[in-house]
């Protein structure tokens, strides 16, 4: 039972199955911000709700640049 339960591949589908779906609000909030940075949309591939806030900064950071 400790070989399964060491293994990498299940503490990572453990985390995954923990993580929280973006909200429909930072899909939104991505969607706007990529289109004033001039980005590829990344709403659609973003897995959770903290992927999504990181993407959604670095996008506030880029749009103030353009």
């Amino acid at each position: 039972m400790l070989d399964v339960l060491d293994d990498a591949a299940v503490v990572q589908a453990l985390k995954d199955t923990k993580m929280e779906k973006p909200t429909a609000e930072q899909l939104a909030e991505l969607k706007r911000l990529s289109a004033i940075a001039r980005v590829p949309d990344a709403s659609e591939i973003v897995a959770s709700k903290e992927e999504a806030e990181i993407r959604i900064r670095d996008l506030k950071d880029k749009a103030r640049m353009e």
